[in-house]
């Protein structure tokens, strides 16, 4: 077995977001194989890049493999273990904080789940960033120690989808193999049925996945790269007009563009270039 694995102390008069009690990663061990009738006192997140292994959950036993994480909160029941026959290569994260309960509960994580992640690439990414700075510095920058804990946390809360709706995996992963298309293709006008239409959905159900997966409408999506575009093309050449921009952006006219732009940014599209161009 190969494995890197870090261990700190408690920083709880430090009184931070979140903070890990141990990070790790096993690679491969032949006897994983983890039971804890009480769970530990902190949130633990396990995120599996290859090989099986498998979960007790409410007396459940769930097969798991790779792209899929399982959460455990505080003092809750934990029994799981790797495959014989294709031992896991698995992350795991133990940690608190001082606002963890309600975060977690404001973003649909408030139960020990299973989850699938759509993008295991930063996910992954994430998790070696925290152990390479405790590597290198140990507990010599603990500030950076707890920006890429929540580092993690985000990319686990807004990459992950319910076990079940595993299902319907490729499903969803058809919505994200949309979202560079749709970027690149804001400026154009918005029908519901055609990006339906290209994901092999009826509308309804289109939306209301696509709600689901990246926490926004289609629409809220697309407004966001318009905007995005607008920004752009402000920095870019400070001569361009607004009427220009709107229209490359997407906006049938100026004051329509205006009236969105202020609404997202709390700016006028003026206010904005004049804000940051000289900056830029």
């Amino acid at each position: 077995m190969m494995y890197r694995q870090y261990f700190l102390p408690s920083f709880e008069e430090l009184n931070f977001f979140c903070f890990p009690d141990s990070v790790g990663k096993y690679t491969h061990p032949e006897d994983h194989n983890v039971y804890r009738e009480t769970g530990l006192k902190y949130f633990s997140l396990h995120f599996i890049v290859s090989g099986k292994g498998f979960i007790e959950i409410n007396d459940t036993v769930t097969a798991l493999k790779s792209g899929e994480a399982f959460l455990h909160m505080p003092f809750q029941k934990m029994r799981y273990y790797t495959s014989k026959d294709e031992p896991w290569v698995i992350y795991w994260l133990q940690f608190s904080g001082s606002q963890l309960a309600d975060f977690l509960l404001q973003s649909g994580f408030y139960e020990s789940t299973i989850w699938s992640i759509n993008d295991i690439a930063s996910l992954e990414q994430a998790f070696v960033g925290l152990m390479d700075e405790i590597e290198t510095n140990n507990i010599s920058r603990l500030a950076n120690i707890s920006t890429l804990t929540y580092s993690i946390l985000t990319q686990f809360t807004s990459n992950a989808t319910p076990f079940s709706s595993h299902r319907g995996k490729a499903k969803i992963d058809r919505i994200f193999e949309l979202l560079p298309e749709m970027q690149q293709n804001a400026h154009l006008p918005f029908t519901m049925e055609e990006w339906a239409f290209k994901a092999d959905l009826t509308p309804n159900y289109f939306g209301s996945l696509f709600k689901k997966v990246t926490k926004m409408t289609p629409l809220a999506y697309i407004t966001k790269c318009r905007i995005q575009t607008s920004k752009r093309l402000m920095l870019s050449d400070i001569h361009m007009p607004i009427y220009e921009i709107a229209t490359a952006s997407g906006y049938p006219s100026a004051s329509y563009f205006n009236k969105i732009f202020l609404e997202i940014e709390g700016m006028t599209p003026g206010q904005f270039r004049s804000n940051h161009y000289k900056s830029c």
